[in-house]
C-alpha cells in the first residue's frame, strides 16, 4: 500500500468515532468529499489514481442515427448551400389507373391536365377554322444526322442534335426530337388516323412548337420503312446507326397547308402555351406499316380536349364551292390567339 493510501486510510479512520453507529455511512462520504474539496482549494490535487474511473457513456440510438438531418442543420448554420430534395414525377400511362383521365390523381403538378383550359389534342375543321392566308408560312431548316431512337414510357422518340430548326414569325424554333404517337392524337374533320408524327421545337427562351404530321393508310413509307428495320431491341436504351444518316423531314407532306392553335403538351404535366402546327394533308403508310408499329407502341395518344371556344387558324382560304365564293365567318362563337 502506497503513503498516499495508507494516509487517506488513516483519515478515514480518525473520523469513524465521530460518527455513530446508527448514522448511515452516506454523511462519512460526504464528509470526506467536502474534505477533498478543501484540499483541492488549497492547491493539493489528489492523486488520479485514488479517483474511481466512470464508464464512457454508450453513444444513444439518436446520436448514432442522426447524421443526416444533423449534417444538413450544421450545413445550413455555417452558411453552405443545401439542395432541396426533390420527388421524382409520378409515373403515368395510357391504360388502367395510369391512364390519361386518372393523369391529375397521380401528381399535384400533373392538374393542369384536369384543368387546363387551352389543352390538345383537339379536332380540326374547316369550316370552324379561321381563314388566315396571309399568316406566315414555314421555314424548316433540317439537316441529316445519324438515326437516335429510343423506345421509352410514351412511345418511339427520335433525338435530333442542336443544328437544326424552323423560322416561324421570324422567330428561331430548334429542333429537339419527334415521336410517333399511334392512334393519332389530333383528329380531322372528326376522325383519328391511324397515326401521327409530331415534331418537337423550343426557342430561346423556352417556349415550345409542336408540328404535327397526320398518316393514313395508303402506298408504303421508306422513310418508316427505315424506322421499323432500326427499332431499338430494348427499352429505355438509345439505338445509334452511326452509318445511317436520316432526315425526318421526309415525312411532311407535299401540300404545306396547316392548321395553327395554341394549346397544350400532350403528356403530364400538361403544361399550356404550346403552338400546334398541324398540317392538313395526311401522309401515307401501308397497312402493315401501320400494324407493325402499333404492335411496337400500343396505344399511346391522349383523348382529344375540348375546345373552350378557340378558333384555330388555317394558311389557306375556304373552299368557295362551300360559300358561293363569298368568305362566311363561323357560325358558333368563340376565339383565336393571334400570335
Amino acid at each position: 500500500m502506497g503513503c498516499r493510501q495508507l494516509r487517506w486510510f488513516f483519515l478515514l479512520m480518525s473520523m469513524t468515532w465521530l460518527v455513530s453507529a446508527n448514522e448511515p455511512l452516506l454523511d462519512l462520504a460526504a464528509e470526506l468529499e467536502a474534505h477533498m474539496a478543501a484540499q483541492e482549494r488549497a492547491g493539493q490535487t489528489p492523486d488520479a489514481s485514488d479517483a474511481p474511473v466512470a464508464e464512457e457513456a454508450a453513444p444513444s440510438a439518436e446520436r448514432q442515427g442522426a447524421p443526416a438531418e444533423a449534417d444538413a442543420e450544421l450545413k445550413a448554420s455555417s452558411g453552405e448551400r443545401v439542395p432541396p430534395v426533390t420527388p421524382e414525377p409520378a409515373k403515368w400511362g395510357y391504360s388502367a389507373d395510369k391512364a390519361p383521365r386518372f393523369w391529375h390523381r397521380l401528381d399535384p403538378n400533373y392538374l393542369g391536365c384536369a384543368t387546363g383550359v387551352i389543352q390538345s389534342p383537339i379536332n380540326l375543321s374547316s369550316h370552324q377554322a379561321i381563314n388566315a392566308p396571309s399568316m406566315p408560312g414555314l421555314d424548316i431548316i433540317y439537316r441529316p444526322v445519324p438515326l437516335r431512337l429510343t423506345h421509352d414510357h410514351q412511345g418511339l422518340r427520335g433525338d435530333y442534335p442542336l443544328g437544326s430548326f424552323m423560322r416561324l414569325d421570324n422567330q428561331r424554333f430548334e429542333f429537339t426530337h419527334y415521336r410517333f404517337r399511334t392512334p393519332s392524337e389530333h383528329h380531322l374533320e372528326g376522325f383519328a388516323y391511324p397515326m401521327e408524327i409530331q415534331f418537337f421545337h423550343r426557342d430561346g427562351e423556352g417556349r415550345q412548337l409542336v408540328m404535327s404530321v397526320l398518316v393514313q393508310e395508303g402506298r408504303p413509307n421508306v422513310s418508316l420503312a427505315t424506322i421499323l428495320e432500326h427499332l431499338p431491341k430494348e427499352k429505355d436504351s438509345l439505338h445509334l446507326v452511326e452509318d445511317l444518316n436520316f432526315n425526318p423531314v421526309r415525312f411532311l407532306p407535299e401540300s404545306k397547308h396547316f392548321y395553327r392553335y395554341l394549346g397544350s403538351l400532350t403528356t403530364p404535366p400538361c403544361t399550356e402555351g404550346v403552338i400546334w402546327i398541324v398540317f392538313q394533308q395526311p401522309i401515307e403508310a401501308s397497312i402493315r406499316q401501320l400494324i407493325t408499329l402499333h404492335q411496337v407502341l400500343g396505344d399511346n395518344s391522349r383523348p382529344v380536349q375540348a375546345l373552350n371556344g378557340r378558333l384555330p387558324l388555317k394558311s389557306w382560304l375556304r373552299d368557295a364551292s362551300r360559300s358561293g365564293g363569298q368568305f362566311s365567318a363561323p357560325t358558333t362563337p368563340g376565339y383565336y390567339f393571334d400570335f
